[in-house]
């Protein structure tokens, strides 16, 4: 049997020999999983009376941990051998009883293809009053269809606009065993880029629908091929709303009685204007008048 075997078998005897005489009137755990599946723990732990001395055990490598309380200087150890073997030394009061933990681990999530699966066991095996849980997942994932959570009944899951947070709040817990799994995924949406690509195609489609649409207007497309005394008895028309006698295309293009009714004759040779006789003039009317206005 190796060393390390041993002496974890030892560790675990001893702290649980020493941890299940410590009551906490509340437990609390805030965890933070960031992109890459690291667990940002912070543990609150508020003791029943004022203990000397608190161990317990993390089913992974605990990096990093820290440990404080307003009743003065936390001393704490961490041996590591596949589990960490935290050993803490207290300087609780009857009137300060709280100590606060912090430490960030890795072990906590796999990648199960494109999900990820969070697993921890935050057991202590002793009476807990109160226990509170918060775990927030990383920006852009969401829990999994297939959800695996434990303590359902027991869980609220809500959202602070750009992460998933999922609470579990029990009460009166007697060496219950505190294991918790939830399996998240990337929520499905299209990238930046593909949004970017998507708003490039509208700009660009709209612009060339208006420069088209310009081109393309069917007055100037007739206009063009018009001479200057038909454009300008056109036009005439048009700004008196489509129809007008005879005798003011006269009078406002400034030509001569001749030279209107040859322009009016090829005009409506072309079909663009009809001609109805009224006593000894004509009523002028445009063929397509919502070409005009």
């Amino acid at each position: 049997m190796k060393v390390e075997v041993v002496v974890s078998f030892f560790l675990t005897i001893i702290l649980l020999s020493t941890t299940v005489l410590a009551q906490l009137q509340y437990y609390g755990i805030d965890l933070r999983l960031d992109e890459k599946g690291k667990s940002l723990v912070k543990l609150t732990f508020t003791f029943a009376q004022p203990e000397k001395a608190f161990n317990f055990t993390i089913l992974g490598r605990a990096d990093d941990l820290r440990a404080s309380s307003i009743a003065g200087l936390v001393n704490c150890s961490v041996v590591v051998y596949g589990v960490s073997y935290v050993n803490c030394d207290l300087p609780l009061t009857q009137e300060k009883r709280t100590v606060e933990m912090a430490f960030e681990t890795e072990d906590f999530t796999k990648q199960l293809g494109k999900k990820f699966l969070f697993s921890a066991d935050f057991s202590l095996n002793q009476k807990i009053d109160q226990f509170y849980f918060s775990l927030t997942l990383p920006e852009g994932m969401a829990l999994s269809d297939e959800q695996r959570l434990s303590f359902s009944e027991n869980a609220t899951k809500v959202s602070d606009g750009r992460h998933i947070i999922v609470i579990w709040k029990l009460n009166n817990i007697n060496d219950q065993p505190l294991v918790f799994q939830v399996l998240y995924e990337p929520v499905l949406k299209p990238s930046s880029l593909v949004w970017y690509f998507i708003g490039g195609i509208l700009v660009i489609s709209a612009a060339a629908f208006f420069i088209i649409k310009k081109i393309r207007k069917p007055q100037e497309v007739i206009l063009s091929v018009l001479d200057d005394y038909e454009r300008n008895v056109i036009k005439t028309i048009a700004q008196a709303g489509g129809e007008i006698n005879q005798r003011k295309v006269v009078q406002q293009t400034n030509l001569s009685k001749a030279k209107v009714s040859r322009v009016v004759k090829s005009l409506e040779e072309r079909g663009l204007i009809e001609v109805e006789r009224l006593g000894r003039t004509n009523k002028l009317k445009l063929v397509k008048k919502k070409i005009w206005t």
